[in-house]
């Protein structure tokens, strides 16, 4: 029994053993079976997130790119504005330059002491004596302590002198730098100083009129102006004193200025940003715009910038350089070519005006493909504007050799002319010298269909050739029943020349014009220079009843336009729209200021005090002499005050030349008629036609005189 129940005890506990063996591993295997689910789980996590993250990476890249094509179509957009607002852009900005900006200021910059300094401190006594005794170590230590004292001193007197002669030292390099730089400063103050009187010289000039100082004036002008992007800055400026005119031969830019997409769009499938092309006739209708706006804009901005109004006339000349694709050869072709006055442009509301349009209404010539680089004829080549003409260079080596065409003989002068013509491919078929000295000519051009009988004209002129003169040539044409009709002087044209002969199949060369074609043609280099007691001579023509010559027809200035007179007593007469009107008279300075309220004629002040300005007892004449008149006088304005209405002035010379200039008031009171100013040495009589409409208060104020 009791083996058997031992048997039985240790088999319960094998059992018991077995069972907790097996609960162990079906623990095991249970907590093995949770750890593969959880690593499960977590793999699954895992996969899902990095599933998530492909997928919003994939959702970001395509939202960035679809954020790059909105940005170049931004881009597009913002380029497509730009263009639109060339000329808007520019309107209010004032574009007149000051000259006294060109200054430069005078930077000596600070003195530095550098080796020289800081300045060492002196040596202290206290520093090299022993500390005092006290108590007990006085009667101790008294012979020790008066030689440390002694040894102190000794100390202290080398201490200065050490530091005296390095003072002295530090003196000399001092003053060895101060003065090194005084030699800069006034090197620097004298560049200075130099550099600005080059620029009140230039601002001298410029007040003179010389044609240099003008072109360079207005170079700074377009110079300061703000294009867009890619709009080619440059430019070529010639000045034509005699006509006031300024010619511009501007840079345009080529086609490619314009954005040859119309939009961009972002393809997800092909990961690709897809181009809309704009259509050729966008691009050309563009193109189109953008060069009518910078012509626009350069004849805006030269005209704000004249505040002394020295351009009557400006010619524009766009080019555009790029290479001809038939032939691959570099090519320049005008593609817009345009002349105004400041008169015609300042009535234009330029804010709102279509660019085409305005052109048109202008008289511009435009391509009719700018985008082909179809080319139009300038209205005055840039080449034909001779500078020896323009600027009247004094070369004397040179001025010898060269024929003058106003001491030529008439015989002599018509065998130039015909000489000329005949080089340039026409058949001079009759030539008379006419009774003006010039010469008269009837030609053929021999080419089919653009030829044709040519009635060609002459003019030995110093001074600007008056409208009368192109009415003749084209009677003569229509008489002769010619196709065409040149008129060439060795001066130059006012506006209503040009407005005459516009549309018309007259051409107008000047001076600068007939220069070039005689050196280019015919190979002659010629100048123009008016000898001594020069007298324009009288037009050829004779009274038809009579046979005699008539009275002289008085040349009409136009508002704005300005001519040079011989510099003798000229009068002034007034055909005044009411006995209520007064002539006066204002003499000016450099800064168009009055020197002193004398300066100032009227009815109660009837004459300056030199006598160069007398008004007629009569109230309707002034009487001017130039050569009275104070060197420090630069202009006379005649002026009327009265009640708004229509004043005609009659201007005479002493050589017997009359000028008529006609002023309109609408509300002005006061109006300035005409000015007498000095330029290059000369006097020039320019048409004004401005006024005030607060009358005589406004004039006053403008130009400093005291009015009680």
């Amino acid at each position: 029994m009791g083996d058997m129940a031992r048997r039985q005890g240790f088999m319960a506990t094998v059992a018991r053993m077995q069972r907790e063996a097996a609960r162990a591993e079906a623990a095991r295997q249970r907590a093995q079976a949770a750890g593969q689910r959880e690593a499960a789980r977590a793999q699954a996590a895992y996969e899902r997130s990095v599933a998530a993250d492909e997928r919003e990476r994939k959702r970001l890249y395509g939202e960035a790119r679809a954020a790059e094509a909105v940005a170049m179509n931004e881009a597009i957009a913002q380029r497509i504005a730009e263009l639109d607002s060339i000329l808007i852009s520019g309107l209010g900005r004032n574009t007149r330059f000051s000259v006294d900006k060109l200054k430069q200021p005078a930077e000596v910059g600070p003195f530095d002491l550098g080796a020289a300094g800081p300045v060492e401190p002196a040596p202290r006594p206290e520093q090299f004596m022993p500390p005092p005794l006290t108590g007990l170590s006085k009667l101790l230590n008294a012979a020790r302590h008066e030689e440390e004292v002694r040894q102190g001193q000794m100390a202290y007197q080398q201490a200065c002198a050490e530091h005296a002669r390095r003072e002295q030292g530090r003196q000399a390099r001092l003053a060895e730098l101060q003065r090194r730089h005084s030699e800069r400063a006034a090197v620097v103050m004298e560049q200075a100083r130099q550099q600005h009187a080059e620029v009140d010289a230039f601002k001298r000039e410029l007040a003179e009129g010389r044609p240099q100082a003008i072109v360079a004036y207005f170079d700074l002008v377009l110079t300061a102006a703000e294009y867009p992007e890619g709009l080619p800055e440059q430019w070529r400026l010639a000045y034509v004193p005699e006509s006031a005119q300024l010619v511009v031969e501007y840079e345009l830019p080529p086609i490619d200025v314009v954005p040859t997409a119309k939009n961009y769009r972002y393809v997800k499938t092909s990961d690709s940003i897809t181009e809309t092309a704009r259509p050729a006739t966008q691009i050309k209708a563009q193109y189109t715009s953008v060069v009518g706006q910078v012509a626009l804009r350069v004849v805006r901005d030269i005209l704000t910038a004249d505040a002394d109004r020295q351009v009557a006339t400006i010619v524009f000349n766009g080019m555009v350089s790029t290479i001809d694709a038939a032939t691959g050869r570099p090519v320049r072709p005008c593609l817009l070519t345009l002349r105004t006055t400041r008169e015609t442009f300042s009535e234009l509301d330029l804010a709102r005006v279509e660019p085409a349009a305005c052109l048109k209404h202008l008289g511009a010539g435009v391509s009719r493909n700018s985008a082909e680089l179809v080319p139009v004829r300038p209205v005055l080549e840039f080449t034909m504007v001779d500078p020896r003409f323009i600027e009247e260079s004094d070369v004397l080596g040179e001025l010898d050799q060269r024929p003058n065409l106003l001491e030529m003989s008439p015989t002599e002068f018509e065998g130039l002319i015909s000489n000329l013509f005949a080089r340039m491919g026409l058949e001079t078929r009759q030539t008379r010298a006419s009774r003006d000295g010039g010469v008269d000519c009837v030609a053929y051009d021999p080419r089919p269909i653009m030829g044709g009988k040519v009635v060609i004209q002459a003019k030995r002129y110093r001074n600007t050739v008056g409208v009368s003169a192109v009415r003749d040539l084209y009677g003569t044409l229509q008489n002769e029943g010619a196709s065409k009709g040149i008129l060439v002087t060795t001066s130059g044209y006012g506006q209503a020349s040009y407005d005459f002969a516009k549309n018309k199949p007259i051409e107008l060369l000047d001076g600068a014009n007939l220069l070039f074609l005689l050196k280019e043609h015919a190979g002659i280099e010629a100048r123009i220079t008016a000898p001594e007691g020069w007298h324009d001579p009288r037009p050829d023509s004779t009274s038809p009843s009579t046979g005699t010559d008539p009275a002289p027809q008085p040349d009409e200035l136009r508002n704005g336009q300005n001519v040079r007179v011989t510099g003798g007593l000229l009068r002034f007469d007034f055909a005044l729209p009411s006995p209520e009107h007064d002539p006066c008279a204002l003499l000016l300075g450099s800064d168009r200021q009055v020197r002193a309220d004398t300066d100032f004629v009227f009815y109660n002040q009837p004459a300056s005090p030199d006598g160069a300005v007398v008004l007629d007892a009569s109230g309707k004449s002034i009487q001017i002499d130039p050569s009275r008149l104070a060197t420090d006088v630069s202009s006379v304005l005649v002026v009327t005050s009265g009640p708004p209405g229509s004043v005609r002035l009659t201007v005479t010379e002493r050589d017997g030349t009359v000028r008529a200039l006609l002023s309109d008031a609408d509300t002005e009171t006061v109006l300035i008629c005409a000015e007498l100013y000095r330029r290059q040495g000369a006097w020039r009589l320019r048409s004004v036609g401005q006024g005030y409409a607060d009358g005589l208060a406004g004039l006053a104020r403008d130009h400093g005189v005291a009015i009680s």
